[in-house]
């Protein structure tokens, strides 16, 4: 009775009875904050870490950053860093109109730094919202954007400004598998467009096509960084779907490059991150690592040994060339690539069994086939509705017959295969299901009509560039349908391929489609193709596509070499992240020589083996040899390492995880591998 009184006592005091002992209090590293700190003195703002300190001109926007000693600045935008629309019109406009300029401190508690809040233009009711925060023990620097939009929406946000680029050694592009900019480098640089590089007027003016991520030209992985000195900086793009980058290179340079920030179906819509990270002491490869710590963490990162626990056939094509033959060559009259001297070229099914057989006979044991131009009427023709068969190339009998000597022989073969590109003469076209533009406005957006020349009917963006003549652009919700579809016909003719390769999805970027009866954001589009790979990879098997954007590596087993050797000067940022994640394959290219056979082996790819060794040298065969093998000794492993041994540049040696050496020559076309392959 005494403790009940007791507590009824405590109760009615307000006490409580289980009250321990105040003890000091907690400091911020007691509950893991960051040490930073947040200052406001004469018009800046000053984020101070243990590593980096930030300062913000609260007038400006200006930002620099002194990492470690290392001054990196992103200076106040000499142009109009934004684009609204109000009342149907699109508008120039610049950060620092806003008549209110709020800033404050911010902490989650796992990042610190400072708020802008930006409103009050004229004419418009946009709020913006922009956090810079130091992030993590490296004090990473990370822009959160996000926008209150009313009647006034955001259309456009280059925020952060670029780097001031004047004392930057080396631009780091991701675009195609990698490439370091000069800061004079001595010719005009544009990633995705041609460009006037000999002032002979060379460039192709009828392309159109804009920066955006996702296109393998402009970024195979959403970042770029720069090199200055022994020191290396990095923008990683947390929300790549609907990004993009401000870009130019004259003649002679700097190079100018910062985020762009794209709308989602006509508005800002949602929040966008960027974050910085900062070496004192590092390179492109310390980028390249930098980046492949962050895909692990988000897991983007698949390896090709967790792929191979799924699918073990996968197990299979490592080490082994890959094969392509076609069927059917049937340029449409109404493509604009059509050749009167040269647009019809067949082999029947049968052929290729033959030329397969008498590859197995010349030695070849192993070998991935790739079956393109199996079309009705041949390669690029019809898609999505492209069966049956061609009858002249032996209709579905003779497909058979080649799909049992591929598993008689051994060899593991693959459809090369298409739903992006909506022909007008395919049987289901209906314009219903090809994507809408936000308008009828020209130029038409889409890629990559945008490069190869294009029209518009009403919102639909037309080109008639590929062999099939006129064609849309199938929206991506639409398309697993057709794959079912067409590979249901293939197992209802007994024809159970080994996987399949879906073109161009790696290589342009996601469709938005604003037509009001299927509202298709870029993020749903990539959601809609990855449904292709995952349907494919548990119903057939092996999955492969071209060039091979990041965001397909969770769904891809294997990429092209699609892009090549960069422009300026190339480096393999793209192994350095995800050579044990997918494999890449390497053929002596359109032009000939060695230069891609010497890339495949630097990089420890699969060589494209053509079907005819005829067609080969023995030089080139040689290398495709040492390409294989060495795939086989570490294609499941991580490029730890690349680096050039001389001053031009032109000596370059790549390491992988078991210590194995490549080093290629690339004035005498020599490649030397060390231990030496058995």
């Amino acid at each position: 009775m005494k403790l009940i009184s007791q507590i009824f006592l405590a109760l009615a005091l307000g006490v409580s009875i289980f009250a321990q002992p105040a003890g000091p209090p907690l400091t911020r590293a007691d509950w893991g904050a960051p040490f930073v700190d947040v200052s406001h003195a004469d018009g800046k703002w000053i984020i101070t870490g243990r590593r980096q300190t930030v300062t913000l001109d609260e007038k400006t926007l200006a930002l620099e950053v002194n990492a470690q000693s290392v001054i990196w600045k992103m200076p106040a935008s000499p142009t109009n860093d934004m684009i609204v629309k109000i009342g149907g019109k699109e508008l120039p406009a610049h950060l620092t109109d806003a008549r209110k300029i709020a800033i404050e401190p911010y902490d989650t508690g796992f990042k610190t730094g400072v708020k802008i809040t930006l409103s009050d233009w004229r004419k418009s009711d946009l709020k913006l919202y922009l956090t810079v925060c130091l992030q993590g023990d490296n004090e990473e620097l990370v822009f959160d954007t996000a926008a209150q939009e009313g009647k006034t929406v955001l259309r456009q946000l280059d925020w952060p400004s670029a780097l001031d680029a004047r004392d930057v050694d080396d631009t780091v592009l991701s675009n195609n598998k990698g490439n370091l900019l000069p800061r004079h480098w001595p010719k005009p640089y544009y990633p995705i467009r041609s460009t006037d590089t000999n002032g002979m007027g060379t460039a192709k003016k009828s392309d159109h096509s804009i920066i955006q991520s996702h296109v393998i030209e402009d970024w195979s992985m959403s970042w770029w960084g720069f090199e200055k000195g022994g020191s290396a900086m990095m923008v990683i793009i947390e929300t790549p779907d609907d990004a993009a980058y401000q870009f130019d290179h004259p003649a002679g340079g700097p190079t100018v490059i910062g985020p762009r920030w794209l709308p989602t179906l006509g508005r800002f819509g949602y929040l966008r991150t960027a974050r910085l990270c900062f070496f004192k002491d590092g390179n492109y490869v310390t980028l390249a690592k930098r980046y492949r710590q962050y895909v692990m963490d988000t897991g983007l990162f698949v390896s090709l040994k967790e792929k191979i626990a799924k699918k073990p056939m996968l197990a299979e094509v490592i080490g082994i060339p890959q094969t392509r033959v076609g069927i059917l060559h049937n340029q449409s009259t109404n493509s604009d690539r059509y050749s009167p001297a040269d647009h019809y070229q067949l082999f029947t099914f049968d052929e290729r069994a033959q030329q397969l057989r008498d590859l197995k006979a010349a030695g070849i044991d192993k070998t991935l086939v790739y079956i393109s131009g199996w079309a009705h009427l041949g390669y690029d023709r019809q898609h999505p509705d492209s069966l049956p068969p061609p009858e002249a190339a032996g209709g579905w009998d003779g497909m058979k017959r080649l799909a049992d000597t591929c598993h008689e022989l051994g060899y593991p073969f693959i459809f090369h295969d298409q739903y992006r590109d909506y022909y007008t003469d395919a049987p289901s076209y209906n314009p219903d299901f090809a994507i809408h533009e936000e308008t009828t406005n020209l130029p038409a957006t889409a890629f990559a009509g945008s490069r190869f020349g294009d029209w518009k009917e009403g919102q639909i963006p037309f080109m008639r560039h590929w062999d099939g003549g006129p064609q849309s652009y199938l929206n991506s919700r639409f398309q697993i349908g057709h794959l079912e579809k067409n590979y249901q016909l293939f197992f209802a003719h007994g024809i159970h391929p080994d996987g399949i390769y879906i073109d161009v999805i790696g290589y342009i970027p996601p469709d938005q489609d604003f037509n009001p009866e299927h509202p298709t954001t870029r993020t749903e589009a990539m959601r809609g193709q990855a449904d292709l790979m995952n349907w494919a990879g548990h119903n057939l098997g092996i999955t492969s596509t071209e060039a091979g954007s990041d965001w397909v590596i969770p769904f891809s087993d294997i990429v092209n070499q699609s892009g090549g050797l960069g422009r300026t000067v190339p480096v393999p940022l793209y192994q350095l992240v995800y050579h044990d994640a997918v494999l890449v394959s390497y053929g002596e290219g359109r032009r000939g020589g060695h230069n891609q056979l010497l890339l495949g082996c630097l990089c420890a790819g699969i060589p494209e083996l053509p079907v005819d060794l005829s067609r080969v040298s023995k030089d080139s065969l040689t290398l495709m040899k040492q390409m294989a093998a060495l795939n086989k000794r570490v294609g499941l492993l991580e490029m730890t390492n690349d680096e050039f041994l001389d001053a031009n540049r032109r000596k370059e040696r790549t390491t992988f995880a078991d210590g194995t050496t490549v080093t290629v020559d690339w004035d005498v076309d020599t490649v030397k591998i060390e231990p030496e392959l058995k």
